[in-house]
């Protein structure tokens, strides 16, 4: 299982873990072409190595009107913007006046509207991007929609997002989910999360930091707080990782490759990067497994749905649903969701936020999972990706990926049938059978 371990000693930002990403192999060009499907403009992206202390590391930058968005040029516009900002009750990102060099989490200039939760999904929901990308990005949107409608007291879809809502965050947040889609990252672990200390500056005023939905992102997470000078994890680097990570590192884990990713500036104690170790789990998954159950009657199907995938994003490998009958007769479900033991905490919450269940049982279970491989087959309509298991050496499962099989029916106008029936016959005559 390809994993990332994200050892964030000098704190996290969105733009750092898409520069992390980018320093580990994915291809810029493949988070280009994936931002460039949503319907934004003015925007470009760019990535370049610099040296914070003694370490090279991989600085990604979003560029508003050619103007960087961590430049003093315009963070002079975000604060211009910010001392005229409306006087009402929206709810914010308070991302502003990074002490540590991490730069603000997006480019709130005079001219950039505000989002909240609805704009950001009409942004991403009609965009041609991997379906596992979007529901990475749409998980950590509205994780933080959900903290700041908890900070300011409102829903979570009546929040807007004065600094996360612009160009260069969606672009930050959107590009990291790219990034993650590109390497084939199955699972994220990440370590002690330093905060920092002292006061940011953002569209209502001045915050505590860590700011208020930054923390609230954070549950369950090893927060080291009142650790370091100025802001150092911002809002998008924590509704990423609180949306996406496990707390702690894997039981067990084979480094591959690591990269570095810079912050803006160039601190003298602490080189200001974050470091991503890309490597797996070995076969076996040696880690104590939790089975997580919980019944649930009161929720629509599409609503239960759309909780299980946040149920999925807050660490579970796997989430399944079984028909039952509950008391007095009522028609039910039973929620079952495995997840590592680490991660316990976090996909328990998840059931309980996203279920409204009055309680989770629990047992520890065993698995066996089978070595598990992709190969490309060649179809008349273009390669298809085919999920390869095998027990002892010998191949017992392959499965063609759907999403190969849709897109490229989508674009010959065939039947999704028929380009599965053709990657299942191709993988029957590669060398790959059986």
């Amino acid at each position: 299982m390809t994993t990332l371990y994200l050892d964030c000693f000098s704190g996290a930002a969105g733009d750092m873990l898409v520069g992390a990403l980018l320093d580990l192999g994915a291809p810029l060009d493949t988070v280009r072409a994936g931002l460039a499907q949503l319907q934004l403009e003015g925007f470009e992206i760019a990535a370049r190595d610099v040296r914070r202390g003694a370490l090279r590391a991989t600085k990604f930058e979003v560029l508003v009107g050619g103007v960087a968005a961590d430049s003093d040029e315009h963070v002079a516009l975000q604060r211009a913007a910010h001392d005229h900002a409306h006087d009402h009750a929206h709810a914010h990102d308070d991302a502003h006046d990074h002490a540590n060099g991490n730069r603000g989490d997006d480019g709130h200039g005079p001219r950039l509207p505000s989002r909240g939760l609805r704009e950001i999904r009409a942004l991403l929901v009609p965009a041609a991007i991997p379906p596992r990308a979007k529901e990475r990005a749409l998980a950590a949107f509205t994780l933080l929609a959900e903290a700041e409608g908890r900070v300011h007291g409102v829903p979570a879809d009546e929040v807007h997002f004065h600094e996360v809502g612009a160009v260069d965050a969606i672009c930050d947040i959107v590009g990291a989910a790219l990034a993650l889609e590109a390497l084939g990252i199955e699972r994220i672990h990440v370590g002690p999360l330093r905060a920092g200390s002292g006061f940011v500056r953002c569209a209502h005023g001045r915050m505590p930091v860590p700011a208020p939905a930054t923390l609230e992102c954070l549950r369950g997470f090893d927060v080291r707080l009142d650790d370091g000078r100025g802001e150092l994890l911002t809002p998008t680097g924590a509704c990423l990782i609180g949306a996406l990570a496990t707390p702690g590192a894997p039981a067990a884990f084979v480094v591959e490759r690591v990269g570095y990713a810079a912050g803006s500036r160039d601190p003298d104690d602490v080189p200001n990067v974050l470091r991503a170790v890309l490597g797996h789990v070995p076969a076996g998954d040696p880690e104590p497994l939790v089975e997580l159950r919980a019944n649930v009657d009161h929720l629509p199907p599409n609503v239960l749905a759309a909780g299980l995938d946040r149920v999925r994003a807050a660490g579970a490998v796997e989430v399944h649903t079984v028909a039952c009958t509950m008391k007095k007769g009522r028609s039910g479900h039973l929620v079952v969701a495995l997840c590592p033991a680490s991660a316990r905490a976090a996909v328990e919450s998840a059931l309980f936020r996203e279920t409204g269940t009055l309680g989770v049982r629990a047992a520890a279970v065993e698995r066996t999972i089978l070595e598990r491989t992709f190969v490309t087959v060649a179809t008349p309509w273009g390669g298809v990706a085919v999920k390869v298991g095998r027990h002892e050496g010998r191949v017992t499962s392959a499965e063609p990926e759907l999403d190969d099989c849709r897109r490229l029916a989508d674009a010959h106008a065939v039947a999704v049938a028929d380009v599965v029936a053709a990657a299942r016959a191709a993988f029957a005559r590669s060398a790959e059978r059986p």
